[in-house]
């Protein structure tokens, strides 16, 4: 968890703890691995925050095939385009790994944000990082090889299991990346040809994170 995501938390529990009102309007979500936990008309009306756990937030082209547009673990908001007043992109989000949310309705944050200036710039700094990782991801995916952006995806998503394991499969990191499945499962084959990871059902140990790092290259 970065300094913003820990601070927006932090933020959240005080106000909760402070304000019985509000503390009374928040909604505690616990959900699984690979369960929706909110369609695009919810975060319409709602701001979420990651309690425990990850998710990845996605859209659906056409074709049917998933985009992600990020992914996000503890302290990271989400449905801020709720406090904007339109219901913005249909994007859905789905948990990674079983975790929490807490939910507060739009009504109750902007009322929360007019009236608590930590509350609001908690929500800016959140914002702000979200920007910024978007335009980090278009930078990557613009000037970087898959090796090197797949070797990053592994180490980020690896980062806070203690046996360096990840759970997803082939598809799980296409989709993180916005490429294909078939191109994912070659790049893991030369991944485990050079002794990088280990591969079992539906998951991948990381064997060498130094060996990872070096390919990564600075977008670890």
């Amino acid at each position: 968890m970065n300094a913003i995501d820990r601070n927006v938390k932090l933020i959240f529990g005080r106000l909760a703890e402070q304000n019985k009102d509000l503390g009374e309007s928040l909604t505690v979500r616990p959900f699984s691995a690979g369960e929706v936990v909110a369609q695009a008309r919810e975060m319409a009306r709602s701001l979420f925050l990651v309690a425990s756990g990850r998710v990845q937030l996605y859209r659906t082209t056409r074709e049917g095939r998933r985009f992600v547009i990020a992914t996000l673990g503890p302290g990271s908001l989400f449905g801020e385009d709720s406090m904007l007043g339109g219901e913005g992109p249909d994007t859905c989000a789905v948990g990674l790994e079983p975790g929490s949310l807490w939910i507060m309705p739009r009504k109750k944050a902007i009322e929360i944000s007019s009236t608590d200036a930590m509350f609001g710039f908690g929500l800016m700094q959140a914002m702000g990082q979200r920007l910024m990782e978007a335009e980090n991801r278009l930078e990557q995916i613009a000037y970087s090889t898959i090796s090197s952006r797949l070797a990053a995806l592994l180490l980020e998503l690896a980062a806070d299991d203690p046996h360096s394991v990840v759970h997803a499969t082939h598809q799980e990191l296409a989709d993180m990346l916005g490429t294909w499945r078939e191109t994912i499962s070659k790049t893991l084959q030369d991944f485990r040809r050079r002794g990088l990871v280990a591969s079992g059902r539906r998951q991948l140990t990381l064997l060498d994170k130094e060996g990872l790092e070096l390919e990564a290259g600075g977008l670890s």
